[in-house]
């Protein structure tokens, strides 16, 4: 932290967390097929001012930086992945937050694994294990369980209060002795989709690796996306966006780059309903109002002056 600005290389098109920390964000581009950042991309984006690199394993597929990963670490360059899509994935043999990375997930109530809301920080030292423990608690050093058995406590610096409830761990607890069934139905619906997204033409599925991936998101990449969305809507299914392009974010304005690839995604990406509940009768359902939503919005668009 001692250098004389610090730079953090957001590796997709999402979140930039970093300036919390007075640090200053910098956009990469993605691969637009995967929507994930390339190691080739991240090395582009580190000077010797950078301290982090924060990849997203974006749709829940894993990133692989193993091929920089030593020269990131003798430039003293941490890898911070974004792995809120991503539980359950592997990255190649190993699971994702098991190879040495800081790694955060998100357990949120759309996610792989859901607590309601909350998340976990995998931690790479006991160094950093107890500085996240303060960190989500106001700053204070003590456990719940030390506090009680004492009069006063300790505040040791700065701190929020993230700690997760029991209720919310109880939740996430019961769902974790499900989650085999639900990573393997998730596969099963996600190449479902691929089946039946074939028969479409200018239709492109976003490969999130489904072999080794949990797969978080199902989206494609469409033209004429805004209509196909409207008419989609029209017809009572629930299609979104994930997500506009950060760097084009207001807030983001100083930091504003350009990024062709995501910015080409930002105004193509469509994200159909996913989730661990559906049957493929509903992904048919899906996959053919989509069909009849890309001629509508295709004959719209033909007839605008």
């Amino acid at each position: 932290m001692d250098r004389p600005e610090r730079r953090i290389a957001i590796a997709s098109c999402r979140e930039a967390s970093p300036t919390a920390t007075g640090a200053t964000p910098v956009f990469t581009d993605v691969d637009p097929t995967t929507l994930c950042v390339t190691d080739q991309l991240v090395m582009e984006a580190v000077t010797d001012r950078t301290r982090a690199v924060m990849p997203v394993l974006f749709g829940g597929r894993a990133v692989n930086l193993s091929g920089v990963r030593k020269e990131l670490v003798g430039r003293d360059i941490s890898i911070v992945e974004d792995a809120a899509h991503a539980f359950g994935s592997r990255n190649g043999a190993r699971r994702v937050g098991t190879t040495g990375d800081l790694t955060c997930f998100s357990f949120g109530p759309i996610k792989n694994l859901t607590c309601g809301q909350g998340g976990v920080v995998i931690p790479r030292s006991l160094t950093e294990a107890a500085t996240l423990r303060r960190l989500r608690m106001l700053g204070v050093v003590q456990s719940q369980a030390e506090r009680g058995q004492t009069t006063s406590y300790g505040v040791e610096g700065f701190g929020l209060r993230y700690q997760m409830s029991g209720i919310n761990a109880t939740i996430g607890l019961v769902q974790l002795d499900h989650f085999d069934k639900a990573e393997t139905t998730r596969r099963i619906l996600w190449r479902a989709y691929r089946r039946a997204l074939a028969a479409l033409d200018g239709v492109r599925l976003v490969d999130v690796d489904v072999d080794r991936s949990v797969p978080h998101l199902c989206q494609i990449l469409i033209p004429n996306r805004d209509g196909v969305h409207k008419q989609m809507k029209a017809r009572g299914v629930g299609v979104g966006v994930h997500y506009p392009p950060n760097h084009l974010q207001p807030a983001f304005a100083r930091w504003r780059c350009d990024l062709p690839a995501t910015e080409q995604v930002g105004r193509e990406v469509l994200t159909l309903p996913f989730h661990q509940h559906l049957s493929e009768n509903d992904i048919d359902q899906v996959v053919t109002a989509l069909g009849q939503a890309l001629k509508t919005a295709g004959a719209a668009s033909c007839a605008r002056p």
